[in-house]
Parts: C-alpha cells; sequence; structure tokens
C-alpha cells in the first residue's frame, strides 16, 4: 500500500519531466483519464500486463548501419600502453593470425557485421576500414539520405588510434596512412543527422 502511494506522488515528477522534453502530447490524454490512471494502479498491485504510459507508440527502426574501423593494424597509436599481457582481439579474432593485415581487417569487419545482424538483419550494412575523415562524412550523408527519417546507427571502433581528446574529437587517418586527423563528434554528429545512435568503442 505504501509503495502505490509513492508511485501515485511521483506521477506529477513524470509529467513535468515528459512536457520538458516534449514528449507531453504523446500522452496526454493518458495523463487526465482516471481509468487509465486506476488501471495503472492495478497492474502495480496485481502484477498485470499494463502497458508503461511512456512507451512511444510507434517503434522507430534503424534501417542503415555503418561500422567504421580504424585498426590499423600491427602499429601502435603513439598513446598505446605498452603492457604485457594486453587485450588484442577485436570481435574474437586475433588481428595477426590472418595472412595479411588487410584481410584480417577485412575479417574483423565481417565478424562485427554478423554480430549486429543478429540484431537487426533487415537493416543496410557498410563498412569502412580504416578511413580518412572525408570518406567517413560522406558515408554519414549517403546513410542519413538513405534513411531518410528514420534511424542511422554509427559504430567507430578506434582501438588502433590515439584516445579521443578532451574537446570530444576522434581520430581518422590520412590518405597516406602517416599521419592521424582529428574528427569532431559534434561534426559528425550534425552529417548524420537524427535520429541517430552512436557507439564509440574507443581505449
Amino acid at each position: 500500500e505504501q509503495s502505490l502511494k509513492d508511485l501515485d506522488a511521483l506521477r506529477p515528477v513524470f509529467r513535468g519531466a515528459r512536457q520538458a522534453w516534449g514528449l507531453g502530447g504523446v500522452d496526454a490524454a493518458e495523463d487526465t483519464d482516471d481509468d487509465a490512471d486506476a488501471a495503472e494502479r492495478e497492474g502495480w498491485a496485481g502484477g498485470g500486463d499494463v502497458e508503461p504510459t511512456w512507451r512511444l507508440r510507434e517503434r522507430m527502426k534503424t534501417v542503415s548501419v555503418a561500422l567504421v574501423l580504424c585498426l590499423n593494424i600491427g602499429t601502435d597509436p603513439p598513446d598505446a600502453v605498452a603492457a604485457s599481457p594486453r587485450a588484442r582481439r577485436e570481435c574474437w579474432l586475433e588481428p595477426f593470425a590472418g595472412p595479411s593485415r588487410q584481410k584480417a581487417l577485412e575479417t574483423i569487419g565481417a565478424a562485427l557485421q554478423a554480430q549486429y545482424e543478429r540484431w537487426q538483419s533487415r537493416a543496410r550494412y557498410r563498412q569502412l576500414l580504416d578511413p580518412t575523415a572525408d570518406e567517413l562524412r560522406r558515408l554519414c550523408a549517403a546513410l542519413r539520405r538513405s534513411a531518410r527519417g528514420d534511424r542511422v546507427l554509427v559504430h567507430l571502433n578506434g582501438h588502433g588510434v590515439p584516445r579521443p581528446t578532451a574537446n570530444g574529437e576522434v581520430w581518422v587517418f590520412n590518405k597516406n596512412y602517416t599521419q592521424y586527423i582529428p574528427l569532431s563528434v559534434y561534426e559528425l554528429r550534425a552529417v548524420v543527422g537524427a535520429p541517430a545512435v552512436f557507439v564509440l568503442d574507443c581505449s
């Protein structure tokens, strides 16, 4: 009984938060509907299957996925910690086990895509292996055009480049792979647009 009273006391807080985030219109009818409130209380008390009022009415699809791997296999970034032993596997694969560095990079990219496909098999996947800044910008812009209003996911593996900077920059390569080039995550987000999800797998 006390738990129900505590939940009822929190209702105005939740309503205010939804309005502040621009979500008030989604559940406005339910917020003023006494029957809906009673049904929720009954669900809390009896363990019934009541749909949460915060859940979006329309499901959003992730239709485009960019898998960006900045590994530069065989060359450690300047700020790498020379610990021994240390973790080296990528997607549970040994980077130095293949016949060549390029082949190993392609195998790791395929393994990462296979892992995502178990979650979303219908999405359009694009791999970008050891890219330059311009290549990454072009890919993100192309994915947004094809996705239109649907969600884009960008997975960036930065285990072969320096750590992100304090200014919110990640690193990619120049055309000759002789320099690390910083790329602002804010700029990348602007190119990708919304809605989007970013997975930054950086050291």
